[in-house]
């Protein structure tokens, strides 16, 4: 009995001592917040602006940096000359920061979103969350292209 007591106290600390390693690393791993990254020049307000929001959190997962890059990969890459002209604007917020917490509200944010939104004459007209990103991470194509049509929708 007492070398099976022995052998569960040993396994139960092998197990805090792994879970404590795995939180460490994980926080260890987290990139700093980005804040608010504008890709557009302010000072060249448009009538017609479609903004692109990256919304996370404090702690973000591989999947959520992923996300985040693919998105800036898709505005860039089929956004370029749109984002110098003012028109298209991508912005990574966290929704922990205080300042930012309304967007939960505002978007009904439940989960790390992408949401386009399209603003006419300084006002947000209509507003997407674009939920399908999660069924298209596994394929960098499919998701570019998902964040392309759904741009260029608001666009037209």
């Amino acid at each position: 009995m007492g070398l099976e007591k022995r052998s569960n106290r040993l396994i139960l600390c092998l197990a805090a001592i792994l879970v404590f390693a795995f939180v460490q690393s994980v926080r260890g791993s987290e990139e700093k917040p980005s804040g608010n990254v504008s890709t557009s020049n302010p000072a060249e307000a448009k009538d017609h602006q479609v903004v692109v929001y990256y919304f996370h959190g404090k702690y973000r997962c591989f999947t959520c940096k992923r996300i985040e890059r693919l998105t800036r990969d898709a505005v860039k890459d089929f956004f370029g000359d749109e984002t110098s002209a003012g028109l298209v604007e991508m912005k990574v917020l966290n929704v922990d920061e205080p300042e930012n917490k309304h967007f939960t509200q505002d978007y009904q944010l439940f989960t790390r979103s992408v949401i386009v939104s399209d603003i006419q004459n300084g006002k947000e007209k209509q507003w997407k969350n674009l939920q399908k990103i999660w069924e298209l991470i596994q394929n960098d194509e499919s998701f570019k292209e998902y964040i392309r049509d759904e741009i260029k929708a608001y666009l037209s």
